[in-house]
Parts: structure tokens; sequence; C-alpha cells
């Protein structure tokens, strides 16, 4: 008698032919899954397209039109032995007051009837107002039924997996994000790439373009450096006291990113605004996985999650003294080094040992999980940061 594969939903925001992050992690890791572990993936798609198309590559792919659930409920394949909600809570929102608590009650049903429900947890909600952020607590309210509901909770960082564990008596697995837009075996040193800078990401880098002429010249003056890229969606920013070349890349597909990061030199980025949480930051991983100088925008953050200023990233400030150039390359290799700890592979290995078809028992065991990663598929910078 054959044993078919465990196959799983993937709820997410969105997906393809949309551009968002959520989606894109979640298809990566589809991949890798039944690449690497024979796990079928089918989507379940929260806010879908109207040219969403009925297969994503090889994966099926369900709207989710009716926001109940009922709606839920009806939209549910065959033969699913595991609900793996990808969540972000911003863009599971259909309007400013709406909390779906509809949505954890539907996976309670779906518990009951034995279906494993792991859920992930990219962000945990926030109130900003200029520079004052404090904890939504309306919307944490849903994050936090959720939690309780899950069978399987992970997170990508030790900052959320705190808060998380004061939520259930479950045990909250962390799980770094990975590189979305691709990783290299093997990478260049820095002596033998081209002299330019990379600025890669959502439309948050205008935070590294905000006041900030004079640390940019720096820094290209101190790395010889001759071109800046801006990778991204198109953002409004005035680069003409810049003393280097400026080139406005605009939307690369992966692959491009990917390239491009290979053969520069260094990248920066500015996580000011999420300052206990780099290693939910898939710009960094990307940085990290090609081998480039990582350079954080400002002051150093704290050490986290094993990640360490002029360690595995140089800060701004501290570049300005002008290290030893042996000095930048170990910071690049260490940041490489501590990257291959959290690839897309080794984070699917994760996944797949926590979503593993004996573990639609209620009794499972989830202690001493570890996990694994490597695509080049379309990438969302605007979703991620």
């Amino acid at each position: 008698m054959t044993t078919q594969p465990p196959r799983i939903l993937q709820i997410v925001p969105r997906i393809f032919p949309d551009v968002d992050g959520v989606g894109d992690y979640a298809l990566q890791l589809a991949h890798q899954l039944w690449e690497h572990h024979q796990i079928q993936s089918e989507f379940l798609v929260f806010r879908p397209n109207p040219k969403l198309r009925s297969h994503v590559n090889q994966f099926p792919v369900h709207r989710l039109d009716n926001h109940t659930v009922e709606g839920l409920l009806d939209r549910l394949p065959k033969n699913i032995s595991t609900i793996f909600l990808q969540y972000s809570n911003y863009p599971y929102l259909l309007g400013k007051l709406d909390m779906p608590m509809w949505l954890a009650d539907a996976l309670k049903v779906l518990k009951l009837q034995g279906v494993q429900i792991v859920v992930m947890f990219h962000e945990l909600p926030t109130l900003r107002y200029k520079r004052i952020r404090c904890p939504n607590w309306v919307q944490r309210q849903m994050s936090r039924r959720l939690a309780q509901v899950a069978d399987v909770v992970v997170t990508n960082n030790a900052a959320f997996q705190r808060t998380l564990s004061g939520w259930t008596e479950s045990i909250v697995h962390c799980v770094p994000n990975y590189s979305t837009i691709g990783e290299r075996e093997r990478v260049k040193p820095l002596a033998e790439r081209q002299r330019s800078l990379i600025v890669f990401g959502s439309s948050d880098r205008t935070r590294v373009y905000r006041n900030n002429t004079e640390t940019l010249n720096n820094i290209c003056h101190t790395l010889n450096i001759d071109t800046l890229y801006d990778v991204g969606r198109p953002v409004d920013w005035d680069h003409q006291g810049l003393d280097v070349n400026v080139v406005k890349t605009g939307f690369l597909s992966a692959s491009e990113v990917s390239q491009l990061l290979a053969e520069s030199m260094a990248g920066i980025f500015d996580y000011r605004r999420f300052p206990n949480n780099l290693a939910k930051s898939t710009v960094y991983a990307a940085y990290c996985s090609h081998g480039l100088l990582p350079i954080c925008n400002g002051n150093g953050l704290k050490p986290q999650d094993g990640i360490v200023a002029n360690h595995h990233y140089v800060v701004t400030s501290w570049l300005r003294k002008i290290p030893q150039p042996s000095s930048l390359q170990t910071i690049a290799d260490n940041a490489y080094a501590h990257y291959r700890t959290r690839t897309l592979d080794q984070s699917a290995g994760t996944f797949a040992r926590l979503i593993h078809p004996a573990a639609t028992n209620q009794t499972m065991n989830t202690d001493g999980y570890t996990g694994a990663l490597d695509h080049s598929r379309p990438h969302s910078p605007a979703s991620f940061s």
C-alpha cells in the first residue's frame, strides 16, 4: 500500500501576481518542503487578486472571498492534515477597525476535527505615531487568540518569542527569516567585488537617505565606493548631494537582485523602526547570504538572536574610524557564517519536523525541533523589511 505525501494548506494574505513578502516566503517554503521533504502545499489566499490563478507554479491556489468561519471551512481542500497560517496582522485587516476573530474560531473548529494548526507570526502589532511606538493592545487580542488556538507556534526572532511565550502554554519555536532572493554557496571576498553600495528593500529604505547625505558620502569615501544602487520600487529622494554615481534600478527579479548583491561590496540597512527584531529582516538576511559587508545606518542595535554589532555588521559611526580592510572582511565572513545557520534548507527542515503527519495527534511533543534552504524566485521588497 502506497503512503500518500502529507498535504498542508498554507493561508497567506496575498500571493503572485500580487507583490507580497509573506506570500513569497510561503511559496519558497512550499518549494523546499516538496523538493526535500515530500510535503505538498496548497494555498488559501485571504485577499485574492482578481487575476489570481488556480495554480502558482505547481501549487493549487484557492480564493477566500467569504471572510467567515463557514467561508473558510467551505474552501478547505480534502485530505489536508495541517493548516499553516502565515500571519502578519496588518494584511489580514480589511479595515482600520477590523479584527478577524472569526479566523481563530475557524481554526479552533478545524483543530477539534483533528487538523493540526501551525501559526507562523511574522509580526506582532504595534502602534506608531512619529517616533513613538507601543504595543497595539486591540490587535494583540487577535494574535493572542491565534497563539492559544495553535498546536505549533513559530516566530522569527527572540523578542517576539518571549512575548508569545507569555500568551500560550505551547512551546514557541524561533526560526529566523531566510533570504527570499536566494543564497550563495560560495561568495567572493570583498577585495574582488565591485566598489558598489546597495540600498535594498521596501519604501522604508528612505530612512537610509533622510538627512543622511554626509554619512553616505563618508561610507563611500571610506570604502572607495563609486556606485550606489537603489534597489526596489521607486521612492522619492534627492541624491544630488552624493559624490558617487547613483543607479535607481526600480523593481528587479530575485535572480537580478541576487546577482547584484553577489558582485557588490556592501549593503546598508536601517532598522531603527524594529530595534529588537533584526532576525526577521529579509534584507539583512539577503546581505549576509551573499557575503557582502552589512552596514547598519545609525547606532548599533543591542545584541539579539546571536547578531552582534561590529561583529556581524558594521555600524556607520564605527566605520568612520577606518578599520583595517581585514577587519571588514572578518565582519562579512562572520555575517555569512551566521546566516548559514538559518538558511532556507534549515528552516524548511524545522517546519517539516513540526508538520510531520504524526503531528496531527493532539499529544504531539514538539521539544527539541531545530530546522533549514536555496531559491531565487520573484521577490517582494515592498512587503518585507
